[in-house]
């Protein structure tokens, strides 16, 4: 990436912002892997008070602001200028229905998660569930796109998603 960032938090993410295959070897075999990284959330406690702490103290940036759904909304903040990445501050909620976790509030500034972008959601859950990824859930459609959550080896979560698709014929 060419713009320095002074947050310490971009030394995290430093190596997801290299160009597609930089430095890397490139597999011999396209299996609509994860393409970019596009997200990492942060859990908060409150929607406006982390909106207004991320943007007015720290001094990022509102890049997306939505509602999927009664309470629940989605704020994006970024670097000024960043557009291949972007911060999601998200209440604690449950991971999943089967969610083990009870004590949500205990999430707050202990828990991130990422979101990976992949080209076909449902390609890569039938090609990672062959290898062995543990799927929380499988691709769901929304109006933004598919996704899907994963957990590691260790138990962190991470959501994988392809981008709604535009009807045949149309630019997005």
């Amino acid at each position: 990436m060419k713009r320095p960032l002074c947050l310490s938090i971009a030394l995290l993410f430093a190596t997801a912002f290299q160009p597609s295959g930089a430095g890397l070897p490139q597999s011999r075999n396209e299996d609509s892997g994860i393409v970019r990284l596009r997200y990492a959330t942060i859990i908060v406690r409150d929607y406006d008070e982390a909106l207004r702490w991320y943007t007015d103290v720290l001094g990022l940036e509102k890049v997306e602001e939505g509602s999927f759904g009664p309470g629940q909304r989605w704020l994006v903040v970024a670097p000024r200028g960043q557009k291949e990445f972007g911060i999601v501050l998200a209440i604690a909620q449950p991971a999943s229905p089967s969610d083990p976790v009870r004590a949500y509030a205990d999430r707050v500034g202990k828990e991130t998660k990422w979101v990976f972008e992949v080209q076909d959601c449902r390609k890569f859950f039938e090609s990672r569930s062959k290898r062995g990824v543990k799927f929380l859930s499988s691709p769901a459609d929304e109006v933004w796109g598919t996704y899907a959550m994963i957990e590691d080896l260790y138990g962190n979560v991470f959501v994988v998603q392809s981008p709604r698709q535009a009807p045949s014929g149309t630019k997005r």
